[in-house]
């Protein structure tokens, strides 16, 4: 018999607070390769997502360009990162869905 986990969507604003670059390598003969490493942390209320490991998916802005494939990363403590083909400046705010995670 097979269970459905039904998840619970919460819609929050996080933070962008850290943003590395990464350098441009050549993958390729005339294939190149670089991005950012962008890290954020919820806004208010915080402290709701600091107990547990949730899943985020960026909502806004809608252009970003991600260097992974997939488009939700794990939030732990209220911080989560991802790369982005663009650099997003310190204090751009991002519009996500928070779902808990799967308990394996």
């Amino acid at each position: 018999m097979a269970v459905e986990y039904r998840m619970e969507e919460s819609i929050g604003i996080a933070a962008v607070f850290s943003v590395e670059k990464h350098p441009v390598v050549e993958v390729a003969q005339g294939v190149q390769t670089g991005g950012y490493t962008i890290r954020a942390g919820m806004q208010a209320p915080a402290r709701k997502y600091s107990d547990r490991l949730y899943l985020v998916k960026i909502l806004e802005p809608k252009d970003l360009e991600y260097l992974e494939s997939r488009h939700e990363w794990e939030m732990e403590h209220g911080v989560f990162s991802f790369g982005s083909v663009r650099e997003l400046k310190v204090g751009t705010k991002l519009r996500i869905a928070i779902y808990p995670a799967p308990r394996s």
